[in-house]
């Protein structure tokens, strides 16, 4: 049986300023949607990870409140658009791209 992961996205801010949130889950998901947020999941170093805030005069840009769980492994934190870390930008875009179609 493969790892239960979940990654759950509150995104607020920007220039409209309208919040989306979604819930990407290993047990409910599509197979290959699955597949993907485990891939994606299992590059993610949790230790390392840290909140990151808007820098002054980033009023429109985006605001990433995450948490993360991998088996066991949690992670709960926020992120600015402006210092997202490399490692987290292709989860944000597949839970952006899911929160966008849903």
């Amino acid at each position: 049986m493969s790892e239960h992961v979940r990654a759950e996205l509150r995104r607020s801010g920007g220039f409209v300023g309208r919040s989306v949130s979604t819930v990407a889950d290993s047990r409910t998901l599509p197979p290959a949607d699955a597949a993907r947020l485990r891939l994606l999941m299992s590059s993610l170093d949790f230790a390392s990870l840290r909140s990151t805030r808007h820098p002054t005069g980033g009023a429109d840009l985006f605001q990433y409140d995450l948490t993360l769980i991998r088996g066991s492994d949690h992670w709960r934190g926020t992120v600015s658009q402006a210092s997202v870390p490399a490692a987290l930008q292709p989860l944000l875009q597949f839970l952006a791209g899911r929160a966008a179609s849903g």
